[in-house]
């Protein structure tokens, strides 16, 4: 049994790491095998087969992510197409292309094809993290010089409540209409300081950075102002969230901001240390008990 305040996770080694991700690939295979050793608390409400999509927040190879955690640690059946760098545009439209430059069949197809074959109590979901970071995140700052403000209010304005709102809310209408009693759990990811921090795998750069590098070539160096900054996208992208939630009585919202620490729970910019991952799968977990 691991400890419920998780911070012996930090100090796993990569063999560690492995073996519990490893158990949470088993599970998934083999649904009614319980990862004993890292088992906290047996769901006390069973939701049967969750289906997930994501980025790597559910998808992380080189740490633990909230997929991992909620099958091991709370003994979930979780079928996921998660993959890390997955945009939400992708996610939910496909933009997959041939080399003749034809659409191909996107995996939301199968995603829905398998929620209306299952008829999952809930679908989690995990995506935008990408649609910001990394060369977009440019286009929503103005250059230090321009004497414009840094970042782009009217663009973010049309990229966060009109252009994603409308992606979720045609995702929320999609599930609806293969499995009508389907909750969708979402979350908005946590405030993070963009510290040039990348994900550093097997000794090799793996991806990242995202945010510093764009916030100094737009000229922007002071750290407060980069802060504020990040954590005004992320608190937007949280309250369209939060609105879509009271506007879809079968969408919910995880806000992770009041438990992450942007000082402290992020091994890099875009990524959580192990123990972060495992507390953000319980405020995940206690929501989807709240739900059955």
């Amino acid at each position: 049994m691991i400890n419920e305040n998780f911070e012996q996770m930090d100090s796993w080694t990569s063999e560690d790491v492995a073996k519990f991700k490893e158990a949470a690939k088993i599970k998934e295979i083999q649904p009614r095998e319980k990862a004993i050793g890292f088992l906290v608390k047996t769901a006390a409400k069973k939701p049967g087969r969750v289906i997930a999509e994501g980025d790597s927040w559910f998808d992380y190879l080189p740490g633990t992510d909230l997929i991992d955690c909620l099958k091991n640690h709370y003994d979930y059946d979780i079928e996921h197409y998660a993959k890390a760098g997955d945009t939400l545009e992708n996610m939910i439209f496909g933009t997959g292309i041939n080399k003749h430059f034809q659409r191909v069949a996107p995996q939301i197809e199968t995603v829905l094809r398998r929620i209306k074959e299952v008829q999952p109590k809930v679908f989690l979901f995990s995506g935008e993290g990408n649609d910001v970071a990394g060369d977009e995140f440019e286009s929503y700052l103005n250059h230090k010089n321009s004497g414009l403000p840094a970042l782009r209010k009217d663009f973010v304005e049309n990229m966060i409540n009109i252009v994603f709102r409308q992606y979720f809310t045609e995702l929320i209408k999609r599930v609806a209409a293969v499995s009508p009693a389907t909750q969708i759990v979402a979350h908005g990811y946590g405030h993070t300081f963009p510290t040039g921090e990348s994900v550093d795998f097997l000794f090799f750069t793996f991806a990242g950075p995202w945010l510093r590098p764009a916030l100094a070539r737009k000229g922007i160096f002071e750290a407060t102002e980069q802060q504020n900054l990040v954590f005004e996208l992320i608190d937007k992208y949280n309250e369209m969230l939060r609105e879509m939630a009271h506007v879809h009585a079968n969408f919910h919202h995880i806000d992770l901001r009041p438990i992450l620490n942007p000082a402290s729970d992020w091994a890099n910019e875009l990524h959580l240390k192990n123990s972060a991952y495992a507390r953000s799968a319980a405020q995940i977990h206690d929501k989807i008990q709240s739900l059955l």
